[in-house]
């Protein structure tokens, strides 16, 4: 068999190159390509036909290529009536108003540390017995009740200097040294050495102030005041609360915390007791510091008098109305006159991408009952929950009051506007295919 020369196959490669050029160059470019004015939608219908088990969408009428069903037309944004009912296709107007709000949280009631006292021991010895105030948590504490008595050689000492004083007659020396016992909070004592009583080397340590016992480590307690233990001086022995007073702390998520201010009215409930309107509960300090693990700030509400439904320790739903002033600042709830006025739209009337917002909102509505919506690219304000959890936002820019907008089937009406190549939500000059 004879064998081609080299060249001849650089001939035979080179000659083919040429002749599919010029039979590439000889068919109309519209056999592989479609021109941008005709591809995709008609720039002023936003049509394309399309096939009903979508398997292809061509520029004209005709049979499916892929499985020869008849292609029906696509407009972007042009409902009939059907389309709507199976679509299910929701509508609601835009409303102004005042832009009010609930905001929710969740938190546990606690004593109110403002009116906690502990009580000091203000002189050193070894604890010898111990009252009923030091057992258990929730003991009530009057003024004057005992807490523990005390074997102080200090005291029996001073008791000794304070009688033979006494004694001499001398009056600033005998004044001094009683000084010393109002410090120690054991005045009854200098009282009995002026009443002639002997001194005593076990004295009781008092409670100058009434509360509720509250022991903050039981255990720390029993092993800081055990009989027979040495005290140190200005050594702290029980902590008092206000049993009546009451704190609730919860966590406000960073986006609402700023519809929220100090004085605000808050309304209570429980899951065991349902609606508290009877605690008078109003927001007493908003925390000043974001804590950055959780993204929340600390709310805390004093309430009045909350022991009459709410135990330490249980667990509230707090709501709190809030309103916008003009500025989207928070207002006065109670005073009108400081509330602003806004467009305002159903959360389910927006599709977002978390950078672009759209709403798609009703054109013109035709004699046979077909709805034409159009996309509209909205800036939206705070997003707002009122008393039935419903959601709304506040619109900046974009919409106005009375423009009616879809609130359901959403995403169906932009995917058909994709499908038709005009503006959508991902496309907002239009999609080419």
């Amino acid at each position: 068999m004879p064998t081609l020369r080299p060249w001849n196959g650089w001939l035979s490669a080179a000659t083919g190159l040429t002749l599919g050029s010029v039979l590439v160059l000889a068919i109309p470019s519209t056999t592989f390509f479609v021109p941008h004015e005709q591809g995709g939608a008609d720039a002023s219908t936003g049509e394309r036909w399309a096939c009903p088990m979508m398997d292809f969408i061509g520029q004209k009428p005709g049979s499916c290529p892929v499985c020869g069903m008849d292609m029906e037309r696509v407009t972007a944004g042009d409902l009939t009536r059907e389309q709507q009912r199976r679509m299910g296709t929701r509508t609601a107007a835009v409303t102004a108003g005042p832009a009010t709000m609930v905001v929710r949280a969740y938190g546990a009631a606690e004593y109110d540390e403002r009116f906690s006292q502990v009580i000091i021991a203000r002189i050193g010895g070894r604890i010898v017995k111990r009252h009923d105030a030091t057992f258990g948590c929730c003991q009530e504490v009057l003024v004057g009740d005992p807490i523990i008595d005390l074997y102080s050689p200090e005291a029996f000492q001073a008791q000794g200097e304070l009688a033979a004083a006494i004694r001499s007659g001398n009056a600033d020396l005998a004044a001094a040294i009683e000084e010393r016992f109002v410090r120690w909070n054991l005045r009854h004592v200098a009282e009995a050495i002026r009443a002639g009583k002997q001194p005593t080397d076990t004295v009781t340590i008092f409670s100058p102030a009434a509360g509720q016992a509250y022991l903050d480590d039981q255990t720390m307690v029993n092993q800081t005041l055990m009989v027979g233990s040495e005290l140190q001086p200005d050594m702290p022995l029980i902590k008092l609360v206000d049993p009546h007073r009451l704190t609730l702390v919860f966590h406000v998520p960073e986006p609402r915390v700023h519809f929220l201010r100090a004085g605000q009215r808050v309304h209570l409930s429980s899951d065991d007791q349902g609606e508290l309107p009877e605690i008078d509960a109003v927001i007493g300090r908003v925390s000043n510091e974001l804590n950055p693990e959780i993204r929340s700030r600390e709310v805390r509400v004093h309430l009045s008098d909350g022991r009459k439904r709410i135990m330490p320790g249980a667990l509230l739903n707090a709501r709190i109305q809030a309103v916008l002033g003009t500025d989207l600042t928070p207002a006065d709830p109670v005073d009108p006159k400081t509330w602003g006025s806004f467009p305002q739209v159903p959360k389910t009337a927006i599709l977002s991408t978390g950078v672009r917002h759209i709403a798609w909102r009703v054109k013109a509505r035709k004699d046979d009952g077909s709805v034409q919506f159009e996309p509209v690219t909205v800036a939206l304000g705070p997003r707002l929950e009122d008393e039935a959890g419903n959601d709304r936002y506040v619109i900046r820019a974009g919409l106005h009051a009375g423009d009616e907008v879809a609130t359901q089937a959403l995403f169906l009406i932009d995917s058909q506007a994709q499908l038709a190549g005009s503006a959508s939500l991902l496309f907002p000059d239009g999609s080419i295919r």
